[in-house]
């Protein structure tokens, strides 16, 4: 029995007959309130959940926040997929909160995917938060995905392995491309729970993909543009950065996209914030 039950029962037995019912009488009463509460507040969600915008108050606005966000129900079920447009809700109303850079980098990565003819053989690397391999598999490619921290969704095109990079045995087979979205910066720092290899890890990752692709294959990456810095969840990149990084691959196209405001992203290299975009092939060995 519990402390509170043991005292209750205590409390009980120190009462005379006259004190019992009055006890009984109130914690009946509160029992009932409670259930009151309760069916109040599911009516109320039932309400809500039909009614208007304009009836949505401040705590149900701040739950559903959390909810759609990436520490939510979702997220902690590993469902959480980075959205390129996010809605906060408040009392009463709802707006854009936030443009990232995912509005430039999956239309730039499907872009390159037609270059592509399915069923080619392609690699898609840290991807776990987003559903470019499920949109690749069911165009018809035959997609491998790496993640460590898995992939939720499953296709008939699609191979799934919840791992790093550097730890997967690949079957041999060269891919005709490799696409790593807004995952390169994070390699080796640990942010996602993996052991933290170092500054170079993903020069490393790199060398890596270069192996796994065809002497033509096709590199498909985005990445962080701006004043150059390093954390404990990620990489920012200037051109010297972008050297290094590409050392051993020839550059077909780099587009730099820049963030002018909190929902505007366009081409160009001036603002606080930016992203580049890569496509590159493997230069021949020295």
């Amino acid at each position: 029995m519990s402390y509170t039950g043991v005292e209750t029962r205590r409390l009980e037995e120190s009462l005379d007959a006259h004190e019992l019912r009055m006890f009984d009488e109130v914690r009946r009463m509160s029992d009932e309130v409670r259930r009151l509460d309760e069916r109040g507040y599911v009516q109320r969600l039932d309400r809500v959940s039909q009614g208007p915008l304009s009836e949505l108050d401040g705590a149900l606005a701040n739950a559903i926040n959390h909810a759609n966000g990436h520490e939510g129900f979702a997220a902690q079920a590993n469902l959480w997929f980075n959205p390129s447009i996010t809605v906060t809700l408040s009392e009463g109303s709802a707006a854009i909160s936030d443009v990232n850079e995912r509005i430039v980098e999956l239309p730039f990565a499907l872009g390159r995917l037609g270059r592509l003819e399915p069923p080619a053989r392609i690699l898609d690397i840290g991807g776990a938060e987003s559903t470019f391999a499920l949109s690749a598999a069911s165009l018809g490619y035959r997609v491998t995905a790496i993640d460590p921290q898995g992939i939720p969704y499953s296709h008939p095109h699609l191979d799934r392995f919840s791992c790093r990079l550097e730890e997967w045995d690949s079957d041999g087979e060269p891919f005709a491309a490799a696409f790593l979205i807004s995952a390169i910066e994070h390699f080796g720092l640990g942010a996602y729970g993996e052991r933290a290899a170092g500054e170079h890890a993903d020069v490393a990752a790199l060398a890596r993909v270069r192996e796994l692709l065809s002497d033509d294959g096709l590199l498909v990456l985005t990445t962080p543009y701006g004043e150059p810095s390093i954390d404990d969840f990620e990489r920012v990149y200037d051109d010297a950065g972008l050297e290094a990084l590409f050392a051993g691959w020839q550059i077909l196209e780099r587009q730099t996209v820049m963030q002018t405001a909190r929902d505007v992203w366009q081409p160009g290299s001036e603002g606080a914030k930016g992203t580049v975009l890569v496509t590159a092939t493997p230069l021949p060995p020295s």
